[in-house]
């Protein structure tokens, strides 16, 4: 095992760690990662109501998912990543994009979440 995790990329391991790091953090923290999570994206999803605006028994599950499922756009960031690296050179663009892949997904699953409530 260690050989294989030696082998692994950078970024590889980055990515693989946050996963973990972002997967614990969002069910410990019960829900305030992914209601912190809601703000980067609320640009993009104006036509809802803020945050502050809801109510129900929707609210706590959503906010607690969202959180778990966000650290699984690491993975997909990560693995952009590896395939993309071949035919970018410039490892500021690499980051950009993986940091749109990860605003994305968020956006992603919040815009899921929330047109099934409203």
């Amino acid at each position: 095992m260690p050989d294989f995790w030696n082998a692994l990329s950078y970024t590889t391991k980055f990515s693989a760690i946050a996963f973990i790091t972002n997967f614990v953090l969002g069910f410990i923290s019960m829900g305030m990662l992914g209601a912190l999570l809601y703000y980067p994206v609320s640009i993009a999803l104006r036509s809802y109501p803020s945050i502050d605006d809801w109510h129900g028994d929707w609210v706590w599950p959503a906010v607690i998912m969202v959180g778990l499922g966000w650290s699984f756009g690491f993975l997909i960031a990560g693995v952009a990543w590896h395939y993309l690296n071949d035919s970018i050179s410039s490892v500021w663009l690499l980051r950009f994009i993986y940091g749109a892949i990860l605003w994305g997904w968020l956006a992603f699953l919040w815009y899921m979440v929330l047109r099934k409530q409203f």
